[in-house]
């Protein structure tokens, strides 16, 4: 996990569906070699950084449906990226903030 690291990411609020927000995310794999997808915690958070409501999301919710099980199979490249889009429902949670963090789950 030491050698992923979110390059960029960002949210936004979807333009065409009212209460639902997108997230861009670039995962890149620093490793030599291939690794796993990670799982992603989204957390939106309040004024002081405290978590409102987060999720969880498994490659299987990240990765686009189709080619879903074959970009698990394979990993992330060596040295390559896995650029991942996101639309989430947030109609029913008012929050300022929010943070995305990559972990292997035990």
């Amino acid at each position: 996990l030491g050698l992923l690291s979110i390059d960029s990411y960002e949210v936004h609020a979807d333009p065409r569906r009212e209460g639902v927000i997108v997230l861009n995310a670039v995962i890149r794999n620093k490793a030599p070699f291939p690794q796993a997808y990670p799982a992603l915690q989204f957390a939106l958070t309040d004024d002081a950084g405290r978590p409102v409501t987060s999720r969880v999301l498994a490659p299987r919710d990240y990765l686009e449906a189709g080619k879903a099980p074959a970009l698990i199979r394979k990993g992330i490249e060596p040295g390559g990226d896995a650029a991942i889009t996101i639309h989430l429902d947030t109609s029913r949670t008012r929050a300022s903030g929010y943070r995305l963090e990559l972990f292997y789950p035990s």
